[in-house]
């Protein structure tokens, strides 16, 4: 007989949810690799109890719940739970065939709602499956590797309670593993090859603003402060009831080759030397060979920030040098009216992904 619990046997299933608080069967399978971390905080408590050996039990406090989680080819259908876990707003596509569009332009001046969702994960050892509510991203990053392969992500995510198939205190929510859920191992993936960078003076003007045979490899990455809330509401739980989001950034490092719009009189490295911030728009745009809908609809990802300089540095990639530039996105309310729009078209439909709440 083999030992039971087969590392290959993993799963991590996700279901957004529509009501905070209320675990969803999961709808979704994705091809992540790393484990949730639950802490449930038990505490040593200080007594004198005549022995110098510990004597009275420990209790139990809030937990901290997370998971880092690892994609190492990213697909267009995953990268809408990325968006959705991390900006929220409860999104919903477009589109009438196969073919799905999201579209994501979450606003800074007010706080839009987080999506949370349900994660279950475990192996092949049903009775120590793990059901986690309420999560959502507190951080990502998205990477272009050098040599145009696939783009890889990390993800951490904060969760609000925790269960598991082999608990009495702590049951799980319905039927966990949810049944039938297989990782979509056909999915489209999102490749640095298919990879064209804008930037201009002015978001009109960056359809004309494509910096050629320069990118070598980027990071895109997000931070957010998260207020966990916590009621005495009587429920026996220490349960998240609420999140307060905070401070928000987002981060574009782009490696380039040094080229007459990257370095020299007029470049980004002059924006950068610049005695004042210089506003920079920034587009990336990936478009797949592969069709989302016949006979002309592509896998898409455009995304679009307006930037400031803060970094560079030297870098080197073979026999040639390098320059690396960090920009941080911002609130423009005048030119762009926003930080971020980032527009997928894919074929992942809201049922697939959980339907948003009202």
């Amino acid at each position: 007989m083999p030992i039971q619990g087969f590392v290959r046997l993993r799963k991590h299933q996700f279901g957004r949810q529509q009501v905070f608080g209320t675990k969803v069967a999961a709808t979704r399978a994705y091809p992540h690799t790393g484990t949730p971390s639950a802490d449930l905080a038990w505490t040593g408590r200080e007594v004198d109890a005549g022995s110098r050996d510990p004597v009275a039990a420990p209790y139990r406090a809030a937990p901290d719940l997370t998971a880092g989680l690892d994609s190492n080819s990213l697909t267009y259908n995953d990268l809408v739970k990325l968006h959705s876990g991390f900006f929220g707003g409860g999104v919903e596509p477009t589109g009438g065939g196969t073919a799905q569009t999201w579209a994501f332009a979450p606003a800074s001046e007010t706080v839009d709602t987080p999506d949370v969702y349900t994660y279950e994960f475990g192996d092949d050892v049903l009775t120590d499956w793990e059901q986690y509510g309420d999560g959502i991203i507190e951080s990502f990053t998205i990477t272009g590797p050098e040599g145009l392969g696939a783009l890889t992500s990390t993800e951490n995510g904060r969760f609000g309670s925790y269960s598991n198939t082999g608990s009495t205190d702590a049951p799980v929510d319905g039927t966990v593993p949810t049944p039938g859920l297989s990782v979509a191992i056909d999915d489209t993936i999102i490749y640095l090859k298919d990879i064209a960078i804008y930037i201009a003076d002015d978001p009109d003007d960056l359809a004309a603003g494509q910096i050629v045979d320069a990118l070598h490899t980027f990071e895109f990455s997000g931070e957010q402060e998260v207020d966990q809330k916590r009621f005495a509401n009587g429920d026996q739980s220490f349960d998240i009831d609420a999140y307060g989001p905070g401070a928000r950034s987002l981060t574009l490092t782009c490696t380039y080759a040094k080229t007459a719009d990257t370095v020299g009189l007029g470049s980004e490295s002059d924006h950068w030397t610049s005695d004042e911030a210089v506003n920079r728009y920034i587009r990336i745009v990936a478009t797949s060979k592969v069709l989302a809908q016949t006979p002309s609809t592509f896998y898409t990802w455009t995304l679009t920030m307006p930037m400031r300089y803060y970094t560079r540095e030297h870098g080197e990639i073979g026999g040639n040098t390098t320059i690396i530039l960090e920009a941080h996105a911002f609130f423009d309310a005048y030119e762009f009216d926003g930080v971020l729009e980032s527009t997928i078209v894919n074929t992942l439909t809201a049922a697939e992904l959980g339907e948003a709440g009202s």
